[in-house]
């Protein structure tokens, strides 16, 4: 028979997210149907038709639901929660009435700022400081960047945040760290009640929106930032990276690759370009339905949870070398990626 606080603070929190995020997730989207809140189709998007959005607001508002029902937080996740409201707030404006990317990056910026006073910052070997301030805000930027850009097909973001999700529960609860734990299951649960709507079958019926994309961004940054993984660095670094893997070597790999294809005009095109190039894109480009090649990024993400989780737990298998044969396939796979002909409409027209 399970232990009662497992039962109290572990099952109970997850099913009660999980039908939270439904019940508001199916309010979000007949809501922003009734007054019009709709994601049009446009050159950059895959979907044919209106499609309600701001299914972001269902998945923070069931998280925090869940948080309630876990018992008492240490005062840290305290802070990132109310850190995390701010910027679900930024995003939720975006969603609305749209604002520029200079100002998402200030409010990550500031989110930055506020959790290094109060003592939550990456402390990757020995970092401290500023510098340790820099570190933080390029993790947090480039985590959230990279869930937001992996946003672009149906499912994505919410299923790879979902995975990563559950191996830091896994890797935390092992290294007794149970509030960690048990606040990443809930934003699982909160993802897996939300996916109920978005995943393709054979399309999504609402989306994350921006407010959802820098949430899951955001807490996932964080949550690898808060755990002891490791008492050797590179290890930790490896852990935090192999989290959030998938949607990493796609931000990465689209930065690159639209680089080397000379696409860029502007300095500030890295951040603001929108393109069918990512690695959905280029998997439904060699065919694969929209379910195959979501299952293929799925894969792949819980493959490297695995590794992540493995390298806390069998360290005599997690060597240096072992891990570089392990993250050698993925660069491979890329590789032959970049090698996809996309078609002619995955850019915007480039103005003359």
């Amino acid at each position: 028979m399970l232990p009662m606080y497992v039962i109290r603070y572990i099952i109970f929190p997850f099913l009660v997210t999980v039908l939270s995020s439904v019940v508001l997730t199916y309010l979000v989207r007949r809501l922003t149907q009734t007054i019009g809140l709709l994601d049009k189709p446009g050159q950059h998007k895959q979907h044919e038709a209106p499609t309600p959005t701001l299914g972001g607001v269902s998945v923070f508002l069931s998280f925090l639901i869940g948080c309630g029902l876990c018992g008492p937080l240490s005062p840290q996740l305290h802070l990132v929660l109310y850190t995390a409201t701010g910027l679900v707030l930024v995003g939720l404006l975006d969603d609305l009435v749209g604002v520029s990317a200079n100002l998402k990056l200030s409010a990550l910026g500031i989110a930055a700022w506020f959790l290094w006073k109060y003592g939550i910052h990456l402390d990757v070997f020995g970092s401290t400081g500023i510098f340790a301030l820099v570190l933080t805000f390029l993790w947090i930027g480039l985590v959230s960047s990279a869930f937001n850009g992996v946003d672009n097909a149906d499912g994505a973001a919410g299923g790879l945040a979902c995975i990563s999700c559950v191996t830091t529960f896994a890797i935390s609860w092992v290294t007794w760290q149970h509030d960690l734990a048990v606040v990443s299951l809930v934003l699982a649960a909160a993802c897996i009640g939300f996916l109920v709507f978005n995943y393709p079958r054979p399309r999504a019926s609402i989306f994350l929106g921006d407010s959802g994309s820098l949430f899951l961004g955001f807490g996932l940054s964080v949550l690898a930032i808060l755990g002891q993984w490791s008492e050797i660095g590179w290890k930790s670094a490896v852990i935090g990276f192999a989290l959030v893997l998938v949607p990493l070597a796609d931000f990465c790999f689209i930065l690159i690759s639209r680089g080397l294809d000379g696409r860029y005009r502007r300095w500030d095109d890295p951040i603001k370009m929108c393109a069918r190039d990512h690695t959905f894109h280029r998997l439904r480009a060699l065919g694969l339905s929209n379910q195959a090649a979501l299952w293929l990024m799925y894969a792949m993400a819980s493959l490297y949870g695995v590794l992540a989780y493995l390298t806390v737990t069998r360290p005599e298998v997690a060597t240096a070398f072992r891990i570089a044969q392990w993250l050698g396939p993925i660069g491979l796979f890329y590789l032959a990626l970049y090698q996809v002909h996309l078609p002619d409409d995955a850019f915007p027209k480039r103005e003359s």
